[in-house]
C-alpha cells in the first residue's frame, strides 16, 4: 500500500490498541475509530512494509454496538479509544481478546465496573506556553508530543476535575513558564486530595494558598523540581508547599500513605477486585512465608499478612519502601518486613523457603533471570498480577519450560473505556 491511497474495507477485529483491523489486498490496517462489523472508506496515513495506518474518511454502516461518545475531545486524546463502544461490548471483547493470547489456560469472564466512568484517582496533565503567551494544558495527542486543551476528564474523578479547573483558570503565562506537568492525585474513600506542581522553579506560593481556601480536602501541595531534557515527569527535589508530601488511601481496610512518588492503582474500586482475586489465588494459611515482589507501597503484601503470613516486601523505589514500613506500623502490622533492592537480585540472593509468592511486575514483565530465580525459590504457588497481557503471556510460557503450569487466568477491567486490561493468574508446580 502506498500513503494516500484509498479503499473500501469492513472491519474484523479490535487491535490491542483499540484501533479497527482490516485487511486489504492481502495487508494488515489499523484504522483508529472503527468498530468490528463497520465497513468505511478508509485512506492510508502511514505505510510500513508489514502494516498501514488508516484513517476512516466516510463510515458507511454503524456497529450495533456502537455509542455515543461523551467526552468533546475523543478521537483527539489518545486516552479512551473504546468509548464508542457499549461498555457490555468492551467486555465481551476482551474476554475473547483475552482467551485467543491464552490458548488452553482457563480465561475466565473479565471482571467490570457498574459506572465505568470517573474512576481516575491520578491524573498528570502536561503544561505549555505557546509563543503568544498562551497557557495550554490537557493530555497529548498518540505517539506525539502535542497537547489537546482540554479542562475535564471523564474517566477521572470528578474531584480532581474541578482541581484542574481552577488550577487552569489561575495559571498566567508568567506561572506556566517552566511548568513542565501538574500532577494530581485524590483517595474517594478517605477524601483526601493532592497536587504536585513539576517544574524548573517555585512560583506557586500564592496559588497553593487560594487552592486550599477553596478546597478544604486539600491536604498535600508539593512542587516537585525537574529540569532534565528528557520525558521523566518527576525530579528528585521537592519542597512542600501545603501540609506533606502524602495523602492517606485506604484498599480493603488496610490504610496506605502514599507518597506522590509512589506507585498506586489509578482505579480504586477495581484494585479491591484485583487484589481480592489475588489472594483467593494465594490461598494464604497462617504461619505461610509470603514474598511479594515489586512490592510498591506494600497493598498486596500487608493484605496477606493480615491473614497470618510472614511476609516480605521487595521493592526498589525507597519513597515506596519507606511508605509501606510506614503502612504496616499505620495498620499495627508485624509481621510483614519490606527489602530496597531490585527484584531479580532479591531473588537471587533468597536462601530460605517461601510457600507463596506474589509479583507484581511493570508493564515490561520479568526477566529471564528473573524467573530462573523465582523458579529457584520453589514456592507452593505463584501468583502473577499483569498490566501487561502481552509479557504475561511470555512469562507464562517461560515459567512452564520451569514446570510451573498456568491454572487460570482472571481479567480485570481496571481501565474501562480503554483497551488496556490488567489480569491475575494463579500458577502451581506440574
Amino acid at each position: 500500500m502506498k500513503r494516500n491511497e484509498e479503499f473500501t474495507g469492513e472491519c474484523t477485529d479490535l487491535s490491542d490498541q483499540g484501533y479497527g483491523v482490516l485487511r486489504h489486498n492481502g495487508e494488515v490496517v489499523f484504522v483508529p475509530g472503527l468498530l468490528p462489523q463497520e465497513k468505511a472508506r478508509i485512506r492510508v496515513i502511514l505505510a510500513k512494509k508489514s502494516f498501514a495506518i488508516g484513517r476512516v474518511m466516510e463510515r458507511l454502516s454503524d456497529s450495533p454496538e456502537r455509542t455515543q461518545a461523551l467526552c468533546p475531545v475523543f478521537g483527539k486524546c489518545g486516552g479512551c479509544a473504546l468509548q464508542d463502544l457499549e461498555y457490555q461490548s468492551q467486555l465481551a471483547w476482551k474476554t475473547d481478546w483475552m482467551r485467543r493470547k491464552f490458548p488452553g489456560i482457563e480465561v475466565r469472564d473479565t471482571l467490570g465496573m457498574k459506572d465505568p466512568y470517573n474512576y481516575r484517582n491520578k491524573a498528570q496533565f502536561p503544561v505549555q506556553v505557546t509563543g503568544e503567551g498562551e497557557v495550554i494544558t490537557g493530555f497529548y495527542r498518540p505517539n506525539s508530543h502535542t497537547i489537546v486543551d482540554t479542562d475535564t476528564c471523564l474517566i477521572q474523578d470528578e474531584r480532581l476535575n474541578e482541581l484542574f479547573q481552577c488550577i487552569r483558570k489561575e495559571l498566567t503565562s508568567r506561572l506556566a513558564k517552566g511548568l513542565r506537568h501538574i500532577f494530581l492525585r485524590r483517595s474517594r474513600k478517605t477524601g483526601q486530595s493532592q497536587v504536585v506542581f513539576i517544574g524548573e522553579e517555585n512560583h506557586f506560593e500564592d496559588l497553593t494558598a487560594k487552592l486550599v481556601s477553596v478546597f478544604p480536602d486539600l491536604v498535600s501541595v508539593v512542587f516537585n523540581h525537574n529540569d532534565r531534557q528528557d520525558n521523566v515527569i518527576l525530579g528528585d527535589e521537592s519542597v512542600i508547599l501545603h501540609g506533606s508530601e502524602s495523602i492517606e488511601e485506604d484498599c480493603l481496610g488496610i490504610r496506605i500513605r502514599l507518597n506522590f512518588k509512589s506507585f498506586f492503582q489509578v482505579n480504586p474500586e477495581m484494585m479491591e477486585v484485583l487484589y481480592n482475586t489475588a489472594m483467593e489465588a494465594a490461598d494464604i494459611h497462617p504461619g505461610d512465608s509470603v514474598i511479594d515482589m515489586y512490592s510498591g507501597t506494600g497493598t498486596l503484601g500487608l493484605l496477606a499478612a493480615r491473614r497470618g503470613a510472614q511476609v516480605t516486601g521487595v521493592e526498589i523505589v525507597p519513597e515506596a519502601v519507606e511508605n509501606a514500613w510506614e503502612n504496616a506500623r499505620l495498620n499495627g502490622i508485624t509481621n510483614a518486613q519490606f527489602v530496597c533492592q531490585d527484584a531479580t537480585e532479591f531473588a537471587r540472593q533468597f536462601q530460605d523457603q517461601a510457600d507463596v509468592l506474589i509479583v507484581d511486575p511493570p508493564r515490561k514483565g520479568l526477566s529471564g533471570q528473573g524467573i530462573e530465580d523465582i523458579a529457584r525459590i520453589d514456592p507452593r504457588r505463584i501468583v502473577y498480577v499483569s498490566c501487561n497481557p502481552n509479557t504475561l503471556k511470555r512469562d507464562l510460557e517461560r515459567f512452564e519450560q520451569k514446570g510451573w503450569k498456568a491454572r487460570w487466568v482472571q481479567p480485570v477491567d481496571m481501565f474501562p473505556q480503554t483497551p488496556n486490561v490488567e489480569a491475575v493468574s494463579l500458577l502451581e508446580k506440574e
